[in-house]
């Protein structure tokens, strides 16, 4: 089980770095020390080592995303703490790897997908109805309209069509879109807590 996991180890490390289309079995191999064949012992392909590498990265955010929101001190700590995580995920990743899922691996791509709707939009929604709880979100916010738009300024911000890697860091992208997100969201009170969060300063 040492060697599979360190092939995963060092698959997913290689994906997330250059994309999947252009990281062989040899890559993989030769960055483990390992020989194509001892490789092949534990994944009969190049698919089965994607189908394994995006499962654990998935279940990696959705163990990570429960841990904030049972931890967090409040709606915006649990936001502003889920934006810093994906933006440190984000510094060690290639957005031409989902690019690539989607456009070459349907059924892997799926699941991620699933990811999205059943995990990242589900906690979004329940962020909102708990910022409204607390008072820290505005009151007239229809949940279902504004969680969607959530979504898609983090799927923009990992779209290299809507920010080229060669103009835009991702790191910043999100940043940006999350304090305008949250901002545009918040009451008086969720203000204050937004600009200690994110070190703002506001204009008097």
């Amino acid at each position: 089980m040492v060697a599979r996991e360190r092939i995963l180890e060092v698959a997913l490390k290689l994906f997330r770095t250059y994309g999947v289309k252009g990281v062989t079995m040899f890559d993989i191999a030769r960055d483990c020390g390992m020989s194509k064949k001892t490789v092949y012992e534990h994944f009969s392909d190049k698919q089965s080592l994607i189908n394994e590498g995006m499962e654990q990265m998935i279940n990696g955010h959705s163990a990570a995303f429960q841990e904030t929101q049972t931890t967090a001190e409040n709606a915006i700590d649990e936001l502003v703490r889920n934006m810093k995580y994906i933006t440190s995920m984000a510094r060690s990743f290639n957005p031409v790897m989902l690019f690539e899922i989607q456009k070459y691996h349907p059924d892997t791509w799926n699941k991620i997908e699933n990811f999205q709707r059943n995990c990242i939009l589900y906690g979004i929604t329940e962020n909102l109805k708990r910022g409204m709880s607390e008072g820290l979100y505005r009151q007239n916010l229809d949940l279902d309209i504004i969680a969607r738009m959530r979504q898609l300024q983090l799927d923009a911000a990992f779209d290299q069509l809507q920010y080229p890697v060669d103009k835009f860091e991702m790191p910043v992208v999100m940043e940006q879109v999350t304090a305008h997100f949250i901002l545009g969201i918040a009451t008086i009170k969720g203000h204050k807590l937004v600009n200690q969060y994110l070190q703002i300063k506001e204009e008097e």
